[in-house]
This record gives structure tokens, C-alpha cells and sequence, in this order.
């Protein structure tokens, strides 16, 4: 299981995106995660992965649902079990 340790948002790369994309794409919230699956997973994080984070933090309740990986929506990720 891959643990999320620094805050996520538009424009960062690495492959903790592409580690978030797998786990939303995984989670499979909606239209937005279904887009992200056809899509492909890569290491950038833009609008398909803000798109699809939005709608994990509505699907479970994060506020603001923002599409920004911070400390609050990490954690929660984080703390989920494997």
C-alpha cells in the first residue's frame, strides 16, 4: 500500500500522482474517475485528477471538495485499510 506523504494539487509531478490517480481511478466515484481510467494513469497532475478528486472528497464527505490533496483528504486516504 502506498502511503501519500506531501500535499498534492494542479501542475505537481511525480509518482505520488500517478499513485493517487491508481487509487481514484480504484475508488471508481463517478464520471470523473471513469474519464481518469480511459484516460491513462501518468505522473502529472492535472485537470482529469483534480476532476476526479473532487468528486472522491463529495463521494465521502471531505470539505471543501476542492481537488486539492492536502493534509485533511491525505489522511483520510492514508488512514483507509489496504
Amino acid at each position: 500500500r502506498f502511503v501519500f506523504t506531501r500535499n498534492l494539487s494542479l501542475d505537481i509531478t511525480g509518482n505520488d500522482v500517478k499513485q493517487l490517480q491508481v487509487f481514484l481511478i480504484a475508488q471508481d466515484s463517478g464520471p470523473a474517475a471513469r474519464a481518469l481510467k480511459a484516460h491513462g494513469t501518468t505522473k502529472n497532475f492535472a485537470t482529469l485528477t483534480r476532476n476526479a478528486l473532487i468528486e472522491f472528497q463529495k463521494k465521502v464527505g471531505i470539505t471543501p471538495a476542492s481537488g486539492y490533496f492536502g493534509p485533511i483528504t491525505r489522511a483520510y486516504v492514508n488512514n483507509l485499510t489496504p
